[in-house]
């Protein structure tokens, strides 16, 4: 059976930690840890853990530092696929290890992709404007081990990691993404990232709160007539997207080409 690796970096997630342990523990083989300083008790529930066979501590907000940091650690357990995941993110509850060794075992595929619902509250997800948008996108990646493998070296926002060749396959397994549920947790993350960007990119924080948005009932059943249609729907969202941003790059590539004239 593949050897599956979760990675995790975490600051102050005490509010998520434990039921995203008992989520995680049914599908890693083993987790490791970066805690980027947590005071509230999040370190010491995680060290508890038997699944956590590493952890280390760092200060200072450096995502880029962290995440190959963290990766290096992982490397030295000898994983044959590795997760990245945040601590406010569970898979749907019918999500078992069986599911995700069906995936790992492929001769093909290097990376698998799986959409973020951006929850509300405990019972609804966000339904309309961006954040249904950025559900429609596969964010998060799990990815077959390669040497190749790192992340870029970003002090804020270094996305998913890099290098892994292969082919890349979205699937339909949910991830709860539950950090929006509650704002003093929202509004320290704004304050986090304050310190660390640039000051005409702080209106973009604005789109952290999820104030307007439609609620859309949950459904745990992933197999339901009414979960399919909806990950269809999400498709055809993700599929029509593809133009607009095709049509952007496109135009960059053209006007870089003009300007070597």
């Amino acid at each position: 059976m593949p050897k599956l690796i979760v990675m995790l970096r975490v600051k102050d997630g005490i509010l998520f930690v434990r039921e995203w342990l008992e989520n995680l523990e049914k599908l890693a083989d083993e987790i490791v840890v970066l805690d980027n300083g947590s005071t509230d008790g999040t370190y010491e529930a995680l060290k508890a853990h038997p699944k956590v066979v590493d952890i280390i501590r760092t200060e200072g907000y450096n995502e880029g530092r962290d995440k190959n940091m963290l990766y290096a650690m992982a490397r030295k357990r000898k994983p044959d696929w590795l997760l990245w995941i945040d601590v406010d993110e569970i898979f749907e509850p019918e999500i078992t290890r069986a599911h995700l060794n069906r995936l790992m075992r492929s001769k093909f595929i290097t990376k698998y992709k799986f959409r973020r619902f951006h929850f509300i509250d405990r019972e609804h997800f966000a339904g309309s404007g961006l954040y249904y948008f950025y559900t429609s996108i596969h964010d998060r990646m799990m990815w077959k081990e390669n040497p190749a493998g790192y992340f870029e070296d970003f002090i804020l926002d270094s996305p998913n990691v890099k290098g892994i060749k292969g082919i890349e396959l979205n699937t339909h397994y949910r991830l709860k993404h539950l950090g929006y549920i509650n704002k003093e947790l929202v509004d320290k993350k704004v304050d986090i990232y304050k310190a660390v960007i640039d000051s005409k990119k702080e209106g973009s924080l604005n789109n952290m709160y999820l104030d307007n948005e439609v609620k859309i009932k949950w459904n745990d059943k992933r197999n339901s007539k009414n979960v399919r249609l909806l990950n269809l729907r999400l498709d055809l969202k993700q599929f029509i997207s593809l133009f607009p941003r095709g049509i952007k790059k496109l135009s960059k590539m053209l006007n870089a080409m003009l300007k070597k004239r």
